[in-house]
Order: C-alpha cells, then structure tokens, then sequence
C-alpha cells in the first residue's frame, strides 16, 4: 500500500542524527505490516536499514538477535546442537507466514508491533528473554520480556525510543520446547499460543501465552505441574475475564483450549523424561 500522507523519509546511519522526534513519527523495519495497512497519521518514516541491526551473537552468555534480523537470516542461522530452547525461534518464524514475508520481516518488528497473536512474543516470555531498548538521547535501558508489551499494540516504548536487540541466556536456551498453537482454519487467526519451556535439570516448567489473553503471560512451576495445580493458577491468575473474546473465540473457549496445550505441552516433556 502506497502512504500517500508520508512527507518524510529518512535513512541515518546513527541513531544519535535523529532528532526532534514527534507526533506523526514512526520508526521502518521490515515494512511487512506498515505498508499493509492506512497510517493515516504518519508524516515521517525513520528507516532503520542503514544501522545495521541485523546481527545474531552466538557467545558462550547466550544468544543477541539484533532487531532488524530478518526471520528468515534467523531460520538459517546454525546453532549450537544442546540449545534446544532455539526451537522455539525457528516455530515461530514457522508459524508466522511464507517465505515471501519472512524474507522481509523482521523479529523486532513482530515484537513491537504487539498484536496478541505475535508468534514470536510468548516464545521470548517462556525463554525469559530480555529486549534491550535505546533512545537518540538518552541511555539505554533493559527490560524483560515479560513487560515488554502493555496492552493490544501498546508497548512500554516511549516516543523516540526503539527496540536494539534481543538477549537470551545461554542456561534458558538449554531448555526443551512444546510449541502448541491453534487457529481459526478459515483465516489463520492463531485463538491460543502456548510455548512451554522445561528446565530437565530442574523439572522447573515455565508456559508462554499469547493470542488467547491481550498482553502475553508468562506462568511458572517449580516442577512439571498437575491438572488441579494449573486449575489454581487459572483460578488465581488467569481468570476468565483476562482472556479475548471476540468473532473468532468466546473466552470461555480460549480459556479451555490454553488449559488443553499446557497439558499437551506436558505431556510431550514427560515422554522425552521417559522415553
């Protein structure tokens, strides 16, 4: 879609160039969404291409994906064998769309334009993943993932400020993965995402939900839980009125089918506990 209102387009090599930020500003990734839809309140378009914040660190601390990496530069990429957590990247490019879109869309930008059903969302929430934000003019700060997103395309960021990078610990990316998510068949609506992770060191089990509630949610055990004990977290947490309702799904449907992937999620971790 051509952005007929677009008075500006800038492509700095340096966030510090950028100034003078305001209303009607709006940072450019992959441009997937953003030449989807009207933006009838955009006037200027600050590219983000020419930073260069396209890079994957494999280090002995974790993994870094820089916030322009493509989804497919990220699918490519080759991993070390023993961080398994790593599936759950690769599932949620999977998930996402064709290659047409992944070859152009970035992970940051799936991140920031938080919508419930983001593939990529509950899998940073379930790794713990932390989101490195920077301004032109101010310090750079951290924050989990988990607190990243405040509402259905609200986030925490603040004008002028844009996602760097993202940041795994290497301890989380050695956790097993389930990835369950279920959509509307008619038009790939995701109505549920779940993404388990399962420390086997531990037993600690930690679950990811996206598309069922508004914001992702990230839900905790110090063991691999039973059906009553995720009963009481529901019960103490997660009750009804926190779930979407909407054309697509009631929220005592979307409810229902979360508590069904988690215990799907289980039980794929209690087959490769005992083979």
């Amino acid at each position: 879609m051509d952005l007929h209102n677009i008075q500006t387009y800038l492509r700095p090599q340096s966030l510090e160039t950028v100034e003078n930020w305001s209303q009607g500003w709006s940072w450019l990734a992959g441009g997937t969404w953003i030449f989807t839809q009207a933006q009838p309140d955009l006037k200027v378009l600050v590219d983000l291409e020419k930073l260069n914040w396209s890079e994957i660190e494999v280090t002995s601390d974790g993994l870094s994906i820089g916030a322009t990496c493509t989804m497919a530069k990220l699918r490519q990429w080759n991993f070390p064998d023993n961080w398994t957590g790593v599936a759950a990247l690769l599932r949620a490019v999977d998930e996402l769309a064709s290659f047409k879109v992944t070859n152009m869309a970035t992970v940051g930008g799936n991140i920031c334009l938080a919508i419930p059903a983001s593939t990529f969302a509950p899998a940073m929430v379930a790794l713990n993943a932390s989101y490195e934000i920077w301004h032109p003019q101010a310090a750079p700060r951290l924050i989990a993932a988990k607190d990243f997103q405040t509402g259905i395309q609200q986030t925490v960021l603040q004008p002028g400020e844009v996602l760097r990078k993202i940041w795994i610990l290497q301890a989380n990316l050695e956790w097993q993965i389930s990835y369950q998510r279920v959509c509307v068949a008619t038009a790939g609506i995701a109505i549920s995402l779940v993404v388990a992770a399962y420390n086997p060191q531990t037993s600690q089990v930690r679950f990811g939900l996206g598309a069922c509630v508004p914001t992702p949610r990230v839900l905790e055990f110090s063991h691999i839980p039973t059906a009553d004990e995720i009963e009481e977290v529901f019960d103490a947490q997660l009750p009804l009125d926190c779930f979407i309702e909407d054309y697509a799904a009631s929220a005592t449907y979307r409810q229902h089918l979360t508590k069904v992937l988690m215990q799907r999620s289980l039980l794929e971790f209690q087959i490769c506990k005992n083979p």
